[in-house]
């Protein structure tokens, strides 16, 4: 496959389809992310609808109690009546006859009871002797005793003995009436002996239904419906008045089914052929009021809701299709002709992979690949000139780094030198001041020598400097011996090497002991090399730090903890790694620093050096000047 092809592909592969994921799957997200918070949002709605409709059948049952458990029952209110229209009422000033009396309270209490709660349009009272009585506020056909017997509600209605049984609009319309009204059927009890005297039927209009739907719908009318699914999932009321009487199953999509009698739940589904967001709440609590399974069902238009999701959508379709054709115009018209240059660069640069230093990348058009051409034509006329200047500057990178690897005198330290000579002068100790400032200087004259290489004595005796200087600083802390052969004393080593491994032990080796510190410096000759040991009784290290130092992973002081040591107040850095490093450039395999620690058991630190360090160092000092 061609280069130009590949890089089409990945192109596509890696710039155009996860554009096309991108914007798909954020889709997807903002919508259930919308689903979510608004499924969320609903929940609490239909619950508050759900008391409001509570509280409503609660009412009406109110009123329904009164005409049961009063004596002044729907009786009387009928016989007023009928001795009215008979004309046997007496004429009004006429308050003597206590049967006149008696039918203008009968009056009173219909006046009072029926328009208290106007939701009341009809009372029917089937007596157990087959008497019919009946109140009607608006025209409204009784159902005659027989056909109610023949109906199973029936059965229901005696089963519960005076609770109250209820029967939505088109559940059944034979019980609610031409006026397809909310329709209670109950027992009527006897109040002194709880025996039954007929069956009570009373049609209501429930106005409120309709002004709780429309406060909860400000803001969405037209494009949210609700829905009470009664009995055998008939669609009992519907705010949009063209869904009463179906059955709420042909509405929804058939493919998706909602559990009615279970709690809350909502999808995403197709209603009435629209995209809807469809949530049921099961009206569980008002059936021991006497409702029938009643549920209530919110249907929301997804497009409502999902707002301009579509058109961002197809936004980024046409953003992406663009995309691709502006990914294939270029293929053809830049990366083609780019690329070609850059398979003959490669061809070149292969060439003088196998020692061709005398191939030549054709120069030809404008632009960037003019000069990338010359370039590599510039750079492969170097590269012969290269070869000598990277082997000299390799050996001027390994003398610099020597120097910068070197260990310096810490501020720290030479901050609490002078501080100790301090308390000293405000003593008057004046010997001890000259030892001190003696030693100091023995300290600074060591460090700041140009040569890289010096005297065992002389590196002995700075140590011997530094460790006078933190003894008396720290004269409860620690105790050191020096013992070195006096053939040894002669030989070279790298300045600066014993020093910080004395350092090491003080610094972090005694770190919070509470015993006196031991720090013994030992050489030996073995052989062709020279050995020093540096032994001290502290903490010991770790056995993570000692797998970092044998895989060369600690190599400056930044690989160790910087906080201030509790035991000498100076900022921890041990110089142990950097020695290492130091070791290993100038002398070479074979020498540098050997470990051997375990926490609570001290240190032993083994410095290895050649014998013959001081001719060598010479040798190439002369080599590089």
């Amino acid at each position: 496959m061609s280069l130009s092809r590949r890089v089409f592909i990945a192109f596509f592969i890696f710039i155009i389809v996860p554009l096309f994921v991108l914007g798909t799957v954020a889709y997807l997200v903002f919508q259930h992310i919308t689903e979510v918070k608004y499924t969320e949002q609903m929940e609490l709605s239909m619950n508050a609808i759900g008391r409001n409709l509570s509280s409503m059948i609660r009412e009406a049952n109110y009123f329904s109690d009164f005409w049961v458990t009063t004596k002044d029952s729907v009786e009387s209110v009928q016989e007023s009546f009928d001795k009215k229209s008979k004309g046997d009422a007496a004429p009004p000033s006429s308050t003597d006859d206590p049967y006149i009396e008696q039918m203008m309270e009968n009056q009173k209490l219909s006046q009072r009871v029926l328009l208290t709660y106007p939701g009341i349009k009809s009372v029917t009272l089937y007596q157990n002797d087959g008497r019919e009585v009946s109140v009607r506020f608006i025209p409204d056909t009784p159902l005659s005793l027989n056909a109610l017997r023949r109906n199973p509600i029936y059965a229901e209605v005696l089963k519960k003995n005076g609770a109250p049984v209820w029967i939505g609009p088109n559940e059944d319309k034979e019980l609610t009436g031409e006026n397809n009204l909310f329709t209670q059927i109950r027992v009527l009890l006897d109040i002194d002996t709880l025996k039954s005297r007929g069956i009570l039927v009373i049609r209501f209009q429930m106005n409120e239904l309709n002004r709780t739907f429309d406060f909860y719908n400000t803001g969405a009318s037209g494009h949210r419906r609700y829905l009470i699914v009664g009995r055998g999932g008939t669609v009992v009321y519907d705010s949009g008045a063209s869904l009463e009487g179906k059955k709420f199953a042909e509405s929804a999509d058939s493919g998706r089914k909602l559990d009615l009698e279970s709690g809350f739940q909502s999808r995403k589904m197709k209603f009435l052929g629209r995209q809807s967001l469809v949530s049921v709440h099961n009206l569980g609590d008002i059936q021991r009021l006497g409702v029938g399974d009643w549920s209530l069902v919110t249907v929301t238009d997804w497009k409502y809701l999902s707002g301009d999701q579509t058109n961002v959508l197809v936004w980024v379709l046409g953003v992406t299709a663009a995309s691709v054709v502006c990914a294939l115009l270029f293929n053809l018209m830049f990366i083609r002709r780019t690329i070609g240059f850059v398979v003959r660069v490669v061809a070149a640069m292969r060439r003088v992979e196998l020692g061709d230093l005398t191939t030549r990348v054709p120069i030809s058009g404008n632009g960037e690949t003019v000069i990338l051409a010359k370039g590599f034509n510039r750079l492969v006329e170097r590269v012969s000139e290269l070869v000598e200047d990277v082997t000299r500057e390799q050996r001027r990178k390994r003398r610099a780094e020597m120097m910068l690897l070197q260990a310096q005198i810490k501020p720290h330290f030479l901050f609490n030198a002078l501080e100790s000579i301090n308390i000293l002068a405000v003593r008057n100790e004046g010997r001890k001041v000259s030892k001190m400032v003696q030693r100091l200087g023995n300290v600074f004259r060591i460090s700041i020598q140009q040569k890289e290489e010096i005297r065992v004595d002389e590196e002995l005796e700075h140590l011997r400097s530094y460790l006078e200087i933190q003894k008396f600083r720290f004269e409860d802390l620690f105790e050191y011996e020096i013992d070195v052969p006096e053939e040894l004393l002669s030989h070279s080593i790298l300045k600066l090497t014993l020093q910080p491994l004395v350092e090491n032990s003080i610094q972090h080796g005694f770190e919070g002991i509470d015993y006196l510190g031991k720090i013994a410096v030992r050489g030996r000759a073995e052989g062709d090399k020279i050995a020093f040991y540096v032994e001290d009784n502290g903490i010991g290290i770790s056995e993570a730090q000692l797998t970092r130092f044998a895989s060369n992973g600690v190599t400056t002081l930044e690989d160790w903890p910087h906080e201030d040591s509790p035991e000498t107040g100076e900022r921890r850095g041990l110089g142990v790694g950097n020695v290492a490093d130091r070791l290993r450039i100038h002398y070479g395999p074979g020498n540098g620093l050997l470990l051997c620690s375990a926490p609570g058991c001290g240190t032993v630190i083994k410095c290895i050096i050649p014998k013959a360090a001081e001719e060598e160092s010479h040798e190439a000092e002369g080599s590089v000047g």
